[in-house]
């Protein structure tokens, strides 16, 4: 069994519109609705859980029927941080997954994940018990305090740029959160941070800098750009059924 856990708990205030960045329209559907569209058409995807900021479970149902995605198995309420929200849909699918099993944990805003970074991802997975998506760092990278000065330049040759999809054995990934629980580990902000602050090594699989995180406004325009560009005929058709 592969299960994609897609965290659209998430609430952040300093985003400029009106509601959550995962349910922002581009070209007429929702943010989320292209995430999901990526791993109901993974063929190695059996199943999709989603994690979900409270109050708008009922509409992921809804866009669920709408747009055929025919994998959604659950929806949860998510929790106060990534951390928690993994938690929650990893307690949801617990009674249904064994030592073996994949799961794909993933974040509602990265829209333009491809086929290629899910399939490298649990790939990885399979030969190393993870696989986190993570690209190299081509900026100049240096530390500062305050975002006004820089103090410190980093070797940006030994650093990692991580992201999701992040693929696990679930029996693992379910040991690793239970045990920070039990030391107190709390508040990561994704299960690749959490292992870490385990004191345990992470194993990467090949990103992309297409694999856009929605943050901003901007990226919004960003996303709905690049869709445009690698789907010229879908946007227009979508355009003229507007008309």
């Amino acid at each position: 069994m592969n299960t994609a856990l897609i965290l659209a708990g998430g609430l952040d205030l300093r985003f400029q519109m009106d509601i959550p960045k995962q349910f922002v329209n581009v070209n007429n559907r929702p943010i989320i609705v292209y995430t999901l569209e990526s791993f109901q058409n993974h063929p190695d995807i059996d199943e999709i859980v989603v994690s979900c900021l409270s109050g708008w479970e009922e509409l992921v149902r809804v866009y669920g029927k709408q747009f055929n995605i025919t994998k959604l198995k659950d929806i949860i309420p998510g929790g106060k941080d990534a951390q928690e929200s993994t938690y929650r849909g990893l307690e949801a699918m617990k009674d249904r997954m064994e030592s073996g099993d994949i799961v794909v944990v993933h974040d509602a805003i990265r829209p333009m994940v491809s086929e290629e970074i899910i399939t490298k991802s649990m790939r990885m997975c399979r030969k190393k018990g993870m696989g986190v998506a993570a690209t190299y760092i081509m900026d100049t990278i240096m530390n500062s305090g305050d975002g006004t000065e820089g103090y410190e330049s980093i070797n940006r040759y030994k650093i990692m740029k991580v992201q999701t999809p992040q693929s696990f054995d679930f029996q693992l990934l379910w040991e690793l959160h239970n045990r920070a629980i039990r030391e107190n580990c709390l508040g990561a902000w994704d299960n690749s941070s959490m292992i870490t602050n385990l004191g345990e090594k992470v194993c990467f699989s090949k990103g992309s800098d297409l694999n856009l995180k929605i943050n901003t406004v901007e990226d919004v325009e960003m996303f709905r750009a690049l869709y445009q560009m690698k789907h010229p005929e879908e946007v227009m058709e979508e355009k003229q059924g507007n008309e």
